[in-house]
């Protein structure tokens, strides 16, 4: 790529030519792409040390009397240079030479680069050469994704062993990667975000803990804040993706629109300035308490005149596409929020003794003038806010469908059920509208008034029942939702009240009674009708929350003071701004906060901290205490008073409050003796709180008539503030739930992995240790996985994954509202697919050696009984376990079992007798999955069967096999038979029949299903590659007159009803045979769950070995062996090579799981291993036309094989040929290597700290 011209004094420095001219040279950096020589190292050395990390190719303009040179040209690639070379050489190189003057060469060269620079990246995204190349380097180190984007980097050194590693620490969306080469050594670590278990700094170190307790220490000269608080926050993306959608834990960043107001532009990468504005943003729209989609647009450095003081106040103004905001340098002193469709005028103000200033004035809609001075880049602001105002967009209120519901939105319920106050009550209530009233004139009114402490001291003292519902709806924010949203309330109640046999909907009508139910208002029709409205109305709003208890109690108080659609905007604040994550699935938000509560005790009662810790008090106390804001522990009076500031203050207030009451009974607390006692003094404590000026008539029960009044809840308030204020800042909650929310999510995983755990504890493989880290590897190998499959848009390479079934993962449909209490999928979060169980086959078991055979494929397919595409834990544990166990005798069975059609197809059988070595070359690949999806619907893994599908019943199989049993007789392929059976009419009038031909998700090896060939196209079009001659058509008229025959005999019987005493006698049969038992693979299921049945009673249900299928187990054999075959095994393998062609002459053996034999053929044989077989049933009068047909077609049959029965008489010997799974058995346990080899256990916990060893490392896989 062309970059702008650098100035080179050393050009050849550690630069190897490759092209010359006479004014430019080709250089490649030394090292790259060469053996790692002395000099190659150290300038990899070097370049790790200091940073430099040039790209490896570049081009160089010089002239020879000159001793500057100039790079003109950067390439990541070979390729890609070399474009830019050829370009010279077309269109430089003679221009060049016929130029006198080098001065006059430079010059134009330079002009030249730097036009074909501009004009090579007005499209792109901003970035310099340098940072491309970073990123080229970052995703070929690291073999990211190209959708893995890199946000910065910087040098860092890594301290392993006390030993310090110089290099280049990276930081994209969802790693952190390190890289160092120091002469010859190279170090790679890589770190998910999502591991994180702990961040830390202390001066230029950053320390990063993960979840499987590895520990990571970087050394930062330069920028170690920067890096911290970015690591910080790309750690808190990934959680809180995590938490929205654990099924896509990728962080996907989609850039703002950030902008600076200044004239200066930054040189950082975009996307570190996009994280930035992000962050910003989020501190702007918490603060100002404005929507989630505000992204702020720049800040600028101003005073505001503030006329209640008659003076400016230094501060910030910030803007947002819709809102201008002010912010003082003072805390608390001065802010003002004002929605940009408000402003009216904005003006310069250059008159007066003020006029060098640089003031503007802002005037509203409401005629309120907002003066500002020391504006720095008055011009730009001006410019700006212009910008703003042309694109503001004010939402209207749209045309709705209109719904068949009657109804009328409530207005705020204390109006229509007053309570009767004191005299004394009604008198506080009046005093204190009169001093916000005086407030309102000196301040403003609405969402532009001036914000200072006096409105902080206001609410404290308490908030007039006619301004809560002004107040709650400016400070919480509701406000600005509203408006930007108008009509839409009634839109989703209507749209609510239409949803049938909904969850959350029965789980809000089974709260509905408990809502405030001593306040008369819910115990009427009007109440309850106006709370399940809004309920149901943002259960539908956000699914991901849907319902969850204690939003029926928080929504009943909005609705006491505000009307219905404005108590709706308020929950949806409070759910969604004010207290994220709290109502969402295991209320995950509340145990966060949980956590901070824990560690504040710490803090701040440091005494009392570890006495509660034993009692676990506060993991009781703060769930309840957090949900309700205290309404379900304190009078509703009284937790009025906290909701006031709530709105005010956000969660800070929680915490200090909560802080206050465990403070206050610090002594009670330091002599309980159990949780149960603490809980009783927490509960008598605050039911004793009181409301002096906002007490209800008495309550008629005697249990509330009974308490002791212990404090006023203005005294609470008072003292919270007072004690832990100003220590307890939002920036210091921010810090603590970023560090437990980290601990939190960790914990569930524990919590979890204990449960599965002491479940599957019994099981005969693995320990207690070795289950927990079987699920440490599962839950990080599903996630890396996750991350690699939403990163990629293209499939997993793997050629050979199956692609059985269309399935959809065990978890919740995303659209479903969550039920309050956590969901269910904590055994579903440890299921796995294909792609991570052959990678833990793979990597953890001693099976991985063999090559010729994908025995985790077939091991996958036999486990997954019911044909989902998953397994669950203890089908894993099975598999693995069996394989990694000494059980050397039922590890033979499993091995003998995997090799069995059609687990294993005759197109696998073709392709290893032509092995090819496995690379990853995309041409390689694509040969592979077309050679393993040939044509043959039967022979590929597509075609195995699952247990699950029922819509192939018993009938099907029996109908199906035996008709299909004289077609073979008669030559007749199972593609044929399939299209005589589709194009016969009165086979097709059995439903289960005729949906044979249509399902896709379940059918057996000789059943195919899928587009069959057409019989009549068959008759008509001879096959790919056939010449005209007369053997070809002569050969196309027996097939023709074949195939008529057969479909001629066929319909004289096809009526179902006909036939089902033959489908009687062939299930009859089939129950009783030996040979028959398996239909399908999950019918050798057993062989996991069971693997120390006895097999004298096991084997004789497993179907005989053919040879080709022999010679690929003996050879996979060896290569579990080590490739290493003695004399005991050879001798072994003759041995059984001499009982497969000693069994030729007994009866034909069942070769596949598919298979059934047909009861009644007259001659009963016994069996290979010498059992006598069922007798047959008793023929009925449609078994004896099944009988009849027979005789004809084995008569037509043997006239047509005749003449060409010699030359495949040697095919018919190799399909002969077999051996029984007990003389397998009986042969292999007499060789020694073997039974040692098999006998020898995995310790599988060796294996799992070497693949995460491998994936901490980067280190490449061979699969």
């Amino acid at each position: 790529m062309w970059i702008e011209p650098k100035e080179l004094l050393l050009p050849s420095t550690f630069w190897i030519a490759e092209m010359y001219s006479r004014y430019f040279v080709l250089q490649k950096r030394r090292g790259h792409g060469e053996s790692r020589g002395f000099g190659s190292m150290l300038v990899g050395t070097y370049d790790s040390v200091w940073n430099t990390k040039p790209a490896p190719y570049r081009i160089v303009h010089r002239t020879p009397s000159s001793e500057v040179s100039y790079e003109i040209a950067i390439g990541i690639t070979q390729d890609e240079i070399a474009q830019d070379w050829e370009w010279l050489q077309a269109n430089l190189f003679n221009v060049l030479n016929e130029m006198e003057n080098e001065d006059e060469v430079t010059n134009f060269t330079i002009c030249k680069i730097k036009s074909l620079y501009t004009q090579n990246n007005q499209d792109e995204t901003g970035e310099t050469a340098d940072f491309k190349v970073m990123t080229s380097q970052f995703r070929k180190t690291f073999k990211m994704p190209e959708e893995e984007r890199l946000v910065n980097s910087y040098s860092a050194t890594y301290v392993k062993n006390k030993i310090p590693r110089q290099g280049q620490l990276y930081i994209s969306l969802n790693h952190v990667c390190f890289y160092s080469y120091m002469l010859g050594h190279e170090i790679k670590r890589i770190i998910r975000f999502a591991e994180l278990e702990d961040i830390s700094r202390n001066a230029n170190t950053i320390y990063l803990k993960t979840t499987n307790n590895m520990t990571y220490n970087f050394t930062l000269i330069f920028n170690a804040g920067e890096a911290h608080l970015l690591i910080e926050q790309l750690n808190k993306m990934a959680i809180q993706q995590l938490i929205q959608d654990p099924e896509s834990p990728v962080v996907d960043h989609d850039p703002s629109n950030f902008a600076r107001l200044g004239t200066k532009t930054s040189k950082k990468p975009v996307l570190l300035r996009d994280l930035t504005a992000r962050q910003k943003s989020e501190e702007f729209r918490i603060y100002f308490r404005l929507p989630q989609t505000e992204i702020i647009d720049g800040k600028i450095k101003a005073n505001i005149w503030t006329p209640y003081s008659k003076r400016f106040n230094a501060g910030y103004i910030y803007l947002s596409p819709n809102f201008f905001c002010f912010r003082s340098d003072v805390k608390d002193l001065v802010s003002v929020v004002i929605p940009m469709k408000t402003i009216k005028s904005v003006e310069k103000k250059d008159d007066g003794q003020q006029r060098f200033d640089n003031q503007i004035v802002i005037i509203t809609s409401e005629n309120v003038p907002f003066m500002f001075a020391q504006i720095v880049a008055r011009e730009v602001l001006i410019s700006k806010i212009t910008d703003l105002l042309s694109r503001i967009h004010v939402p209207v209120s749209r045309e709705r469908a209109k719904y068949d519901i009657s109804w009328s939105k409530q207005t705020a319920l204390m109006n229509t059920f007053k309570t009767q106050f004191s005299a004394e009550i009604i008198r506080n209530q009046e005093e204190k509208m009169v001093r916000w009233e005086a407030h309102f004139r000196d301040f403003g009114r609405g969402i532009g008034m001036f914000r200072t402490t006096d409105v902080i001291n206001l609410i404290v003292e308490g908030i007039p029942d006619q301004l809560r519902q002004e107040i709650w709806l400016i400070f919480s924010g509701a406000i600005h939702d509203k408006e930007m949203n108008p009509g839409l309330y009634e839109d989703l109640v209507e749209k609510a009240a239409c949803i049938k046999d909904c969850f959350a909907h029965d789980e809000i009508d089974r709260d509905l009674p408990r809502s405030l139910p001593e306040h008369p208002a819910f115990q009427s029709t009007d109440g309850i009708g106006a709370l399940r409205r809004v309920l149901q109305a943002y259960a539908l709003r956000n699914p991901q929350v849907g319902y969850c208890q204690a939003m029926n109690i928080v929504s009943s108080v909005f609705l006491l003071f505000c009307d219905e659609e404005n108590a709706f905007w308020m929950l949806a604040s409070l759910c969604e701004n004010l207290l994220p994550d709290y109502y969402k699935d295991k209320v995950v938000g509340a145990q966060i906060d949980q956590g901070v509560l824990n560690e504040l005790v710490e803090t701040h009662l440091a005494d009392l901290h570890e006495h509660l810790e034993q009692l676990g008090v506060i993991k009781m106390i703060s769930i309840s205490w957090f949900l309700t804001i205290f309404m379900s522990v304190i009078s509703y009076e009284s937790s009025l008073h906290i909701l006031d500031c709530f709105f005010y203050e956000g969660a800070k207030i929680i915490f200090m409050v909560a802080l206050q009451i465990i403070e206050w009974n610090r002594d009670k607390l330091l002599k309980c003796q159990d949780d149960g006692e603490a809980m009783l003094v927490l509960q008598n404590y605050l039911e004793g709180i009181y409301n002096p000026d906002y007490q209800v008539p008495p309550s008629t029960d005697k249990r509330k008539m009974e308490r002791s009044q212990t404090q006023t809840v203005q005294t609470l308030i008072h003292e919270a503030y007072t004690k832990f204020g100003e220590e307890l800042t939002q920036q210091r909650i921010e810090e603590l739930r970023n560090k437990h929310r980290r601990l939190t999510m960790r914990q569930f995983d524990v919590d979890n992995e204990k449960t599965i755990v002491k479940a599957y504890l019994q099981n005969p493989y693995f320990d207690r240790n070795e289950l927990h880290m079987l699920l440490t590897i599962i839950r990080e190998e599903k996630h890396a996985l996750k991350s690699m499959q939403q990163q990629q848009k293209t499939q997993c390479s793997l050629s050979e994954t199956p692609q059985l079934l269309m399935h959809q993962s065990p978890t919740k449909v995303p659209n479903e509202p969550i039920p309050c209490g956590g969901g269910n999928g904590r055994h579903e979060a440890y299921c796995v697919n294909y792609e991570v169980f052959h990678t833990l086959f793979t990597e953890l078991t001693p099976w991985r050696k063999c090559v010729s055979v994908d025995i985790g494929e077939k091991l996958f397919r036999l486990t997954d009984k019911k044909g989902t595409g998953y397994l669950d834990f203890g089908q894993l544990i099975n598999a693995l376990g069996l394989v990694c166990s000494g059980k050397s005798m039922e590890k033979l069975k499993l091995l003998f079992v995997l090799h069995l059609p059609p687990l294993l197809s005759k197109a696998e059988i073709e392709r290893s007798r032509r092995p090819r070595p496995r690379t990853k070359d995309d041409a390689e690949e694509a040969f592979e999955a077309e050679d393993f999806f040939d044509d043959d619907a039967s022979e590929s893994m597509e075609a195995l069967p699952s247990p699950s599908d029922h819509q192939f019943d018993a009938d099907d199989y029996a109908l199906i096999s035996a008709t299909q049993h004289l077609h073979n007789l008669a030559g007749i392929s199972g593609n044929t038979f399939m299209d005589l059976s589709r194009n016969t009419p009165n086979l097709s009038l059995n439903s289960n029949t005729s949906s044979l031909a249509q399902r896709n998700s379940t059918f057996y090896v000789d059943l195919p299903t899928g587009a069959f060939p057409d019989l009549g196209a068959a008759r008509m079009t001879p096959p790919l590659g056939a010449t005209a001659g007369a053997a070809s058509a002569t050969a196309a008229a027996a097939a023709a007159a074949a195939a008529d025959k057969m479909l001629l005999n066929v319909e004289t019987i096809s009526n179902f009803s006909q036939i089902s005493d033959l489908v009687a006698a062939t299930r009859l049969d089939r129950a009783d045979s030996n040979a028959t038992d398996s239909r399908s693979l999950g019918s050798l299921g057993y062989l996991l769950d069971q693997p120390d049945e006895g097999a004298s009673g096991s084997r004789q249900t497993i179907p005989h070995l053919r040879k080709e299928n022999f010679q690929l187990l003996w050879r996979s054999i060896i290569e579990i062996m080590g490739c290493v075959q003695d004399e005991e095994m050879r001798m072994a393998y003759d041995n059984l090579l001499e009982l497969g062609n000693s069994n030729i002459k007994k009866e034909p053996s069942l070769e596949s799981f598919t298979q059934l034999n047909l009861g009644g053929s007259g001659d009963e044989q016994p069996d290979s291993n010498g059992n006598p077989t069922t007798p047959a049933a008793e023929h009925s009068s449609t078994t004896r036309l099944f009988v009849a047909l027979e005789e004809e077609l084995r008569e037509a049959s043997g006239k047509a094989t005749n003449s060409s029965r010699d030359s495949s008489s040697s095919t018919n010997t190799s399909e002969a040929w077999h051996i029984s799974i007990n003389q397998f058995i009986a042969t292999v346990l007499t060789v020694n290597s073997i039974v040692e080899g098999f006998q020898t256990p995995i310790q599988i916990t060796e294996q799992i700290e070497q693949l995460q060893k491998k994936r901490r490392k980067c280190l490449s896989t061979n699969y």
